[in-house]
């Protein structure tokens, strides 16, 4: 049904949903871990098409082979918030029942219920004396709590209230006995006792006041759907799924965003920085609400997530134990198999726990998968083949005030880097399509006072997105406008190699130091530069027509300009170090300013420190270049499907001392960087100069300098292991 399921969503919803479809195999890998036992109830909170319920009745009928198909269905729960699903889902659940299904006596109920999740009964909180409170349209209803003893009862109520309420529509309602009768000719069994029928009754009067009203649309499937989760309040001992996996950022409705924003601050999940909140993953709070909702006192969890929950700063509180209504027990590392899902995955199993949820000094028991899978969806018997698993011992670790689950046991130095506020991300100058650009003539020997021809670069096209891919147009501008940057591929170890060419509407002003001003094409024509106005008029008519919703008072200076990454970068300084922020590795060089043909600006895709110590620059250069400084960072890098791929400030976490022109080790480690650059550079002009330096070419590249200073990096990393320790 998994592959009926995938053909009839279409692929938009299953992303906005967050669904990850988990392939059989992983569904009974997981379960095989679990012995249940015929009394075990086991609930898939986001069961998708009803992959783990199948499992859950395999396995279930795997270690009790005399349990009924009754006991069997009434032992296995799903929920979805797709009504397609939730029907697909009980498909899954009745084929895999079998043919014992057509045995039974009675009529049963499939226990896959159409909700979210997230979403406890409205009113849950003003319970008291047995009291609960629902709301229909406007009117307020207080009713006895014990109508969500029985979930069918609840059905069949629901059923006749709102029959009753059609039949009775602007005539005179029916007294409660009737309730009480149909009920019992429904089904004899039913317990109608106490305060029950009394709040049915209720339910029903207020369905046919919004009938008459003429304000019903689909009261019934509301109120059926949303109360469901409170039938199934502390009710399993095993919570066993895949949550979907998207951000509190990617949610677009308001009201649904702060429920997500109370759970999280009732779990503690809220990440200590505010600016990491957007980027926490909704799979993070079903987590805390599956455990302390749903499991029983000694119930188990088992989730299948993105493995950022390994080391993305926003799941701290996960790692930690500061994450309120679980205790992590075993870690899997799914990082190694493939194919699987489109980011790299993990497995987090945990108990339930209502304190001391941190790992211990000892750590977790886990594993590492690692296999080619023949099939992305196959039975476990076919992927067990192919697959390896290691046993690992897992541990919380902290470098700075980032924090991995890591099988290294480290002991990191917590003292802040000082440098970590120093280096500063270059400005994002995109749409680059208005900026990167290429000379239509030949270089000039200077560049003062210059008309010069230009184009669009070619080399940008690549990598451009919608609606900026294939803007490309040509004219002329005055040479100041021109300035150099530098991309990932210009970041080489030791070595900035063919810094781009960028046109910028930027003037440098001279008082007793160099600043940056920026300007409009407009501002631009009034001090008489004809040619650069009509070049940035140009991008901003096209960004008018282009730019975002969210960008719609945004102009295009200021967009360039975005947090003022731009103007306030220091042109004074006369040496730079760059390093990259995206990457398996950190790539360093230093720039001299009076290397350069032309004023040199830094791109987002670096990180720069400016100093006047070319000494202090070469250690630093060192240091990031360092395979020591690259490997400690490792657990706390993001990771995608080819590696780690993220470098940002998580180098920086690494603490470092800075720069001491009286301390050997500094003196030395700077000789050797300044070594390497004079090294590479002379190595960078034996290469093919038409070479491309892009995608794997770039890697390859950038291994090829290594190799070539395999002496001098053996070096460089003695002397940074005696100074990171």
């Amino acid at each position: 049904m998994k592959g009926v399921y995938q053909e009839l969503i279409d692929l938009d919803t299953r992303h906005s949903l967050g669904e990850y479809y988990t392939p059989d195999w992983l569904c009974e890998r997981i379960v095989k871990k679990f012995d249940f036992k015929p009394t075990d109830k086991v609930l898939d909170p986001a069961c998708g098409s009803g992959s783990f319920l199948r499992a859950f009745v395999h396995r279930i009928r795997e270690v009790n082979p005399g349990i009924s198909v009754e006991d069997l269905n009434n032992n296995v729960y799903g929920i979805d918030i797709h009504p397609l699903s939730v029907q697909i889902a009980k498909t899954t659940l009745l084929l895999s029942l079998g043919r014992e299904i057509t045995k039974i006596r009675k009529p049963i109920h499939l226990n896959v219920i159409l909700a979210n999740t997230l979403t406890s009964p409205k009113g849950a909180e003003n319970l008291f004396d047995g009291d609960f409170l629902m709301f229909i349209e406007k009117i307020k209803l207080w009713l006895n709590i014990d109508i969500f003893e029985d979930m069918n009862l609840f059905d069949d109520a629901l059923d006749t209230c709102d029959d009753l309420a059609d039949q009775t529509m602007n005539k005179k309602a029916e007294g409660s006995e009737t309730i009480a009768n149909i009920l019992k000719n429904i089904n004899k069994d039913y317990n109608l006792e106490g305060g029950k029928i009394e709040s049915f009754y209720k339910i029903y009067q207020a369905l046919k006041t919004v009938k008459e009203k003429g304000r019903d649309s689909i009261w019934k499937f509301i109120i059926q759907n949303s109360y469901k989760p409170f039938f199934l309040k502390g009710k399993f001992n095993y919570v066993i799924g895949n949550p979907p996996w998207f951000t509190y950022s990617s949610i677009r409705n308001e009201e649904y965003q702060s429920l997500l924003n109370q759970l999280s601050v009732i779990y503690d999940l809220k990440p200590s920085k505010v600016a990491n909140f957007p980027h926490l993953e909704i799979a993070a709070i079903f987590m805390s609400h599956c455990s302390s909702y749903f499991l029983k006192k000694d119930g188990k969890l088992a989730f299948v997530l993105p493995r950022s929950f390994f080391n993305a700063d926003h799941h701290d509180n996960t790692r930690s134990g500061k994450a309120k209504g679980f205790k992590i027990t075993d870690i899997w590392d799914l990082e190694g198999v493939s194919p699987l899902f489109r980011i790299p995955s993990c497995v987090l199993f945990s108990d339930k726990a209502d304190f001391m949820r941190a790992l211990p000094e000892t750590g977790a028991e886990g594993i590492s998968f690692s296999g080619n899978i023949p099939v992305h969806n196959c039975t476990y018997s076919i992927a067990e083949e192919k697959l390896t698993e290691v046993q690992n011992n897992y541990y919380y670790i902290k470098q700075g005030k980032s924090s991995a689950f890591s099988i290294r046991n480290t002991i990191a130095n917590m003292d802040e880097n000082p440098y970590k506020a120093l280096f500063r991300q270059g400005a994002t100058i995109v749409p680059r399509a208005f900026y990167f650009i290429e000379l239509t003539q030949e270089t000039p020997d200077d560049w003062e006072n210059r008309i010069i021809n230009i184009k669009t670069s070619e080399d940008i096209q690549t990598d451009a997105k919608a609606p900026w891919k294939g803007i490309d147009y040509s004219g002329k501008i005055e040479s100041r406008f021109l300035f150099r940057t530098a991309l990932s591929k210009s970041i080489l170890p030791f070595a900035l190699y063919k810094p781009a060419l960028v046109a910028l509407p930027l003037t440098i002003v001279k008082t007793h130091e160099k600043k940056i001003q920026l300007h409009t094409a407009d501002e631009l024509l009034t001090k008489g530069y004809l040619q650069a106005s009509r070049w940035f008029k140009n991008a901003e008519n096209i960004w008018a027509v282009h730019r975002t919703e969210n960008n719609k008072k945004v102009s295009l200076e200021d967009y360039l300009n975005w947090q003022t990454k731009l103007t306030t970068q220091n042109i004074n300084a006369p040496y730079l170090v760059l390093y990259n922020s995206s990457a398996k590795d950190a790539n360093a060089t230093v720039v001299k300013r009076q290397d350069l043909d032309l004023e040199f600006v830094v791109e987002s895709v670096t990180y720069v420190f400016y100093t006047n110590d070319l000494n202090e620059a070469y250690y630093l250069s060192g240091i990031f270049n360092s395979s020591v400084t690259n490997l400690l960072m490792k657990d706390f890098q993001a990771k995608g499907l080819f590696g780690p791929r993220h470098v940002h400030k998580k180098i920086l976490d690494i603490f470092y001392p800075k720069y001491d022109e009286n301390d050997p080790k500094h003196n030395k480690l700077a000789k050797l960087s300044e070594a390497a650059h004079k090294k590479t550079s002379e190595f960078l002009e034996t290469i093919d100069k038409d070479r491309k330096i892009q995608g794997l070419n770039l890697g390859k590249l950038r291994l090829e300098i290594k190799m070539h200073l395999e002496k001098e990096l053996e070096r460089i990393d003695e002397i940074v292991k005696g100074i990171v320790g």
